[in-house]
């Protein structure tokens, strides 16, 4: 087996690690680019656990808080201008997976001289990444375990991922503080595309010994933990641990990859303009049942490893069963079960269809994804 390991440089996770980043940020100079989401720091009363630090170690901080909730080209271009005019010497990103990915990208074409469009496309990238930090405030993207960044073409409806091996942040403040003021829709959403990413990452084509370590992991944390987390929003404990279980999926992803929910998932969501952890929430049990049939022992090793089935339950009930647990906690955490609710309707299969085929996570899903296999799964999933 060949497979590359690609791992963050730097890790402080734990409650009040937020409190570190004056002294991380100081290492880079004495001016920051502060780049979050257009209310939600400030709307969840996490602006001042962020800046204090900055305060306190006497660093300047110069704000872009304009990042949307799915990143677009133009965002990565105005990110990157602005670390440019104001001239500072280290972005900090602190947001969900969108704020992280927009900074990802726009450090990693800091460099570059032509339009973020040019290397979306396939222009190679040829220079260093300017330096960042990444501090996630949802439990979900694990954007910064990652060296991709998910971003839209809304001219051409195109959403895909750009990424560079050297994108990783040179530090990840993890702190999962930030996360428990989120709402119970938020906390749920981002809950399951961290889940997703676990899941696929599990039975992804080609996964490894670390990528299934990670994965199994990742699983465990979230499924014991995120109906707690949703119900309960200042419960500590479950937060921290579903922001593990976010942490370490992001890992799983980077190392492993992710199959066709995600294929699925980027088409809707720029079509639809549904955010990318409903929709694979959505998703995610109709795809579970389509692999069924290729990954039983693989799903029943995730059912033992989260408690959802005793050990020495045999293969085929474990699997199926951790499939039937996965769909009732999606709609224990309030999402719908079908795709129609998203917008989606029969006419709109074809081209749903064709828009996803060319995906490459519909490569690596563990059960072969053809066009007749993609209209079905659309269908059942209406």
């Amino acid at each position: 087996m060949l497979f590359d390991l690609y791992l963050p440089q730097r890790v402080l996770f734990g409650p009040g690690s937020t409190y570190r980043l004056g002294e991380e940020a100081q290492r880079f100079g004495k001016k920051v680019l502060l780049v979050t989401g257009r209310r939600s720091l400030k709307e969840t009363g996490n602006f001042e656990r962020v800046t204090t630090p900055f305060v306190a170690a006497k660093i300047e901080v110069a704000f872009f808080d304009q990042v949307d909730p799915e990143p677009t080209l133009d965002t990565v271009e105005a990110v990157r201008e602005c670390a440019r005019q104001e001239k500072c010497a280290v972005m900090v990103a602190v947001g969900g997976g969108s704020v992280l990915d927009a900074v990802k990208a726009a450090a990693g074409l800091f460099y570059e001289e032509g339009p973020v469009k040019d290397y979306f496309y396939g222009r190679e990238i040829t220079k260093h990444r300017f330096p960042w930090i990444a501090v996630p405030t949802t439990a979900g993207s694990g954007s910064e375990a990652t060296t991709n960044a998910v971003l839209i073409d809304r001219e051409a409806k195109k959403k895909q991922s750009l990424r560079h091996p050297f994108w990783l942040p040179e530090v990840a403040v993890v702190d999962p503080i930030l996360t428990m003021a989120q709402s119970r829709e938020l906390t749920a959403r981002a809950g399951l595309d961290a889940l997703t990413h676990a899941i696929e990452a599990y039975t992804y084509r080609f996964a490894n010994p670390l990528s299934n370590a990670v994965s199994c992991e990742a699983v465990r944390l979230i499924v014991q933990n995120i109906h707690t987390a949703y119900r309960v929003g200042r419960n500590r404990d479950a937060r921290e641990r579903v922001m593990q279980g976010s942490f370490l999926a992001g890992m799983a992803i980077q190392n492993a990859g992710v199959g066709a929910v995600h294929a699925l998932a980027h088409t809707i969501g720029v079509r639809y303009n549904q955010p990318h952890g409903l929709v694979c929430g959505v998703l995610l049990p109709h795809i579970m049942a389509f692999n069924l049939p290729l990954v039983e022992e693989k799903y029943a090793a995730l059912a033992v490893a989260a408690g959802v089935v005793p050990p020495g339950t045999d293969t085929t009930t474990a699997a199926t069963r951790f499939v039937a647990y996965v769909r009732r906690l999606v709609e224990k955490l309030g999402l719908p079960s079908r795709i129609g609710a998203l917008g989606v309707k029969e006419a709109d299969i074809d081209e749903l269809v064709e828009a996803t085929l060319p995906a490459n996570s519909l490569k690596t899903n563990p059960r072969r994804v053809t066009r007749p296999e993609l209209k079905e799964i659309l269908h059942q999933a209406l």
